[in-house]
């Protein structure tokens, strides 16, 4: 049997759930997945040994995020001669082309460990800071993803090819972006708990470079903050400030299977003719392989 290594981060989600459709097509096809979360530190295992593997993501400020790229630099350099190919699953808020300059930095860290990337692929997910999307547009991302992610998965077991293309002056765009990075850890001791504080633990438990601690009573963030929102989106009393992004905070989870025709569109401007775009595109994509299998 074929086997598959994923490693992911996932802040609140979304990440996750395009990688499990992964998992189920992978399964569903004869091959033996294994996911390695990334929120572990210790990994111990042999990419050689799998037949596939890919790095999943969400994109934090058109890069990838921080600690993606220090597993990247933690993995050995293969044997010379030795060359891997590997596969990119990213997610995002919008469609923007800029978002494909997120895995440059990725890539030249694995290309000197003699890694190559064969294909790469973005789907729009839910915010989970700036603003809220409403259920439609939630609903109308997963329906797309989760019929594309198919589409998707057949090329990369059939050896087909699909990489993103690159806005101008990308490196140098994605290299200025990667201030987040820092100003991530700036921003994240700046974190204050409210009055309606449960003090449930939540957050200290699933901050994933445990970056919040208790003292004296009193809730602590610290300077390894990766600007995940994990914490203040999974809050069940909405009791985290963000600190200067607090007016972009997001809380609670999205439902993924409603849609409501009365429902009034927020920011219906935002990123408008992107979005158009990449539904198209993939409504597209899907109906083509649907009037194939009819015929």
């Amino acid at each position: 049997m074929k086997r598959v290594l994923i490693c992911y981060f996932s802040g609140t989600g979304n990440t996750f759930k395009v990688v499990n459709e992964y998992v189920k097509f992978f399964n569903e096809h004869g091959y033996d997945t294994t996911l390695f979360n990334m929120d572990n530190k210790e990994f111990n295992l042999n990419i050689l040994e799998y037949d596939l593997f890919g790095i999943a993501y969400p994109i934090h400020a058109f890069n990838a995020p921080s600690n993606i790229l220090k597993f990247a630099k933690s993995l050995d350099k293969l044997p010379k001669k030795t060359k891997k190919s590997y596969f990119i699953i990213k997610t995002s808020g919008e469609p923007l082309k800029l978002n494909n300059i997120s895995s440059l930095k990725l890539r030249s860290i694995l290309k000197k460990k003699g890694y190559v990337l064969t294909n790469e692929y973005h789907y729009c997910m839910p915010y989970n800071i700036i603003f809220r999307h409403t259920n439609n547009m939630v609903y109308k991302m997963w329906n797309i993803a989760s019929n594309v992610i198919p589409l998707d998965a057949t090329e990369i077991i059939n050896n087909k090819e699909s990489k993103l293309s690159y806005v101008l002056f990308g490196r140098l765009l994605a290299f200025i972006f990667r201030i987040e990075h820092w100003g991530g850890r700036f921003n994240g001791k700046h974190y204050k708990v409210n009055d309606t504080c449960l003090k449930c633990g939540k957050c200290i438990k699933n901050c994933p470079t445990n970056n919040i601690t208790i003292e004296n009573n009193e809730f602590k963030f610290n300077k390894n903050c990766l600007m995940c929102m994990r914490c203040s989106f999974n809050c069940p009393v909405d009791a985290i400030k963000i600190g200067l992004f607090n007016k972009w905070k997001v809380n609670g989870s999205y439902d993924f299977n409603s849609y409501d025709e009365n429902e009034v569109q927020t920011h219906q401007k935002y990123c408008k003719k992107s979005y158009q775009k990449y539904f198209a595109r993939n409504q597209k994509r899907i109906d083509e392989i649907k009037t194939n299998k009819n015929i």
